[in-house]
């Protein structure tokens, strides 16, 4: 190489200047190469190592497998919001990680100014904590001067990229507008994880996976919602390490959040409310949606928009003994309570000569229910008063570990109480011999190894014989098994199939005595929409739209073989599958502390909570 011959650093950083919007990588390639010549066997190689590892500092930011954008495109006009830490603001400082990744390339030159241009602060400062130095920048006089207190925000936008000059406002606690961001935290924090989960490493920089997000993004320059941060110690689904890496791994008790991390998992108190309203414009959002779907199925004949809330409220021909104890605690009688409400009864006249207490006992359970309220808070008494029977068990679980302390006798102890011993000519097992097991072992697979297992047992034990309905499920489902295997779906895919199938068909078995073949629109949303994200334990994203998949499917072969006449609102729920993974994510999100659970839930699960 000559003296003045430029290198591949120096020609990528004038091209950055070049251009003004996303464009192609192979141009770019090309470009470099044009000044200088390579003949190399793959000469594009060379670039694209130096843009994968120093692209920010010369100045270009990918944004996805074949596009680049110069950095200063992608930075200036970009607003975003800091929420600095009630510490950070009494020792008037702000941690430079609060602008990572906007201001992660070239720190040392990153000024803050106020609107009119004034000049606030610059790196380097720094906030000693235990001995490490966090790079910050020194905003005591302006947190003074503006007025600024713990819980406010500080909204930046970005007005040069080089040097990089971001301008600073403060925005009160009380003016953040939650339902104006719900939608853009939303779609941030579903980018995010979708970004981390593909990524190729286990801790990916931050820089790889918002940078692109917010340049991208409609809302870059808009009115900013959450911190990007906040939003990923919330979700839970990705995790932020040192404050500048992302990982989906989990990162277990290993990971110790040192001193010199500014963002900590987050605690009740502070940023609770704004979380929660933020978390509540998202769920309003999304019932609007809701409605909107539900009412053109509605207008297009695919159900009468009655709504069904069996799931909700109770079967009608449910069986009282499945009831939880605590639920029938709420239950309210006409009589009046006031007989059944003194510790003398409880103490002595609701036991049975040996000791012992009937929980089945109506005396039992109001005396039971009014010992308990007379134990709770004044204010958990009237949630309770006014709860629906699903929610009563979530607000009294929060008080267990308080009841079992204070009245433990109101709570049955189990006893566990040893069989019988059998003489050997008594056992109803028979035992397989060594050469069945060989047999049995020999090419068989694991599902056959259950399943032989499994055969063994029921052939010496007696079971309930199944009533007409589970029997029309069953057969429902083992041709629909054979159906997809017939059509060249592996195993694995027909069994999965029909393992989604059956909570829809047990759901419909529960609480309508009805069987697949009888299932409609109301019955299904219901399902999916109340049902499985809430009562249905292990729930995830992914399987909901699996059941959605399989139901369609189902439904088409139903109509196909013309076991039912019209199967078009299966494919119309199917229509709604991204809607349910919502729905059950969401969910997910729902804190069992926030003082808002009960709100939060409500809106959640409208209609069913009407």
């Amino acid at each position: 190489m000559t003296q003045h011959e430029p290198t591949i650093a120096s020609i990528l950083r004038g091209l950055a200047h070049e251009y003004d919007g996303p464009v192609e990588e192979r141009r770019i390639l090309d470009r470099v190469l044009e000044q200088r010549p390579s003949s190399a066997k793959n000469p594009y190689a060379t670039i694209r190592e130096r843009l994968r590892w120093d692209g920010l500092k010369l100045g270009w930011l990918r944004l996805n497998r074949t596009q680049l954008v110069p950095l200063r495109v992608a930075l200036e006009g970009l607003r975003f919001r800091c929420l600095p830490r009630p510490r950070d603001v009494e020792a008037g400082l702000l941690p430079l990680a609060h602008l990572q990744p906007f201001a992660g390339q070239r720190p040392g030159s990153c000024e803050l100014r106020g609107p009119d241009g004034t000049l606030l602060a610059a790196l380097p400062a720094g906030v000693e904590e235990n001995l490490v130095t966090l790079p910050a920048f020194n905003l005591r006089a302006w947190y003074a001067q503006s007025g600024f207190v713990p819980g406010d925000s500080i909204l930046m936008r970005v007005v040069r990229a080089e040097p990089l000059v971001v301008e600073i406002e403060r925005e009160a606690r009380e003016s953040f507008r939650a339902v104006a961001v719900a939608e853009q935290d939303a779609e941030l924090i579903e980018s995010i994880v979708e970004r981390v989960r593909r990524a190729q490493t286990a801790l990916v920089p931050c820089n790889e996976v918002v940078l692109p997000i917010f340049a991208a993004a409609s809302w870059r320059a808009a009115y900013p919602g959450s911190p990007w941060q906040h939003l990923v110690l919330r979700d839970g689904r990705v995790h932020l390490v040192d404050d500048t890496f992302l990982t989906a791994q989990p990162i277990g008790a290993l990971h110790i959040f040192g001193a010199d991390e500014v963002f900590e998992p987050p605690v009740e108190g502070l940023y609770r409310q704004a979380s929660d309203d933020a978390l509540l414009a998202e769920i309003d959002a999304l019932q609007r949606d809701l409605r909107q779907a539900r009412q053109r199925d509605a207008e297009a004949g695919l159900w009468s928009g009655q709504v069904q809330r069996a799931s909700a409220f109770g079967a009608a021909h449910a069986d009282p003994g499945r009831q939880s104890f605590f639920s029938r605690l709420n239950h309210d009688d006409d009589d009046d309570d006031d007989d059944w409400s003194n510790d003398d009864f409880w103490d002595t006249d609701a036991r049975a000569d040996d000791g012992t207490i009937d929980p089945d006992d109506p005396m039992i359970i109001l005396a039971a229910r009014d010992r308990m309220l007379s134990l709770l808070p004044p204010e958990t008494v009237e949630r309770l008063r006014s709860a629906r029977p699903e929610e009563v068990e979530l607000i009294i679980a929060r008080h267990l570990n308080d009841l079992l302390a204070r009245a433990p006798d109101l709570f049955p102890r189990l006893e566990l109480v040893a069989p019988e011993e059998q003489a050997d000519d008594d056992l109803v097992l028979d035992v397989l011999s060594a050469g069945d097991w060989q047999e049995v072992w020999e090419g068989a697979e694991s599902d056959d190894l259950d399943e032989a297992f499994d055969d063994d047992f029921d052939d010496n034990l007696e079971v309930e014989e199944p009533d007409e309905v589970s029997r029309a499920n069953e057969d429902l489902l083992g041709q629909f098994q054979d159906y997809l295997l017939e059509m060249g779906k592996s195993a694995t895919t027909a069994r999965a199939r029909v393992r989604a199938l059956a909570i829809y068909a047990d759901f419909l078995e529960s609480y309508y005595e009805r069987s697949l073949a009888e299932g409609d629109y109301a019955t299904l949303d219901e399902c999916l929409f109340y049902y499985y994200p809430h009562r249905v334990g292990n729930t995830s994203a992914r399987q909901v739209r699996e059941i959605c998949t399989a139901i369609k499917q189902f439904y088409a072969f139903l109509q196909q073989r013309g076991i039912v006449d019209d199967g078009r609102f299966a494919e119309a729920l199917w229509r709604r599958r991204d809607q349910a993974a919502r729905v059950v994510e969401i969910y997910e999100r729902i804190s069992s502390e926030s003082p808002n659970f009960d709100l939060l839930f409500e809106r959640l699960f409208r209609p069913y909570t009407d």
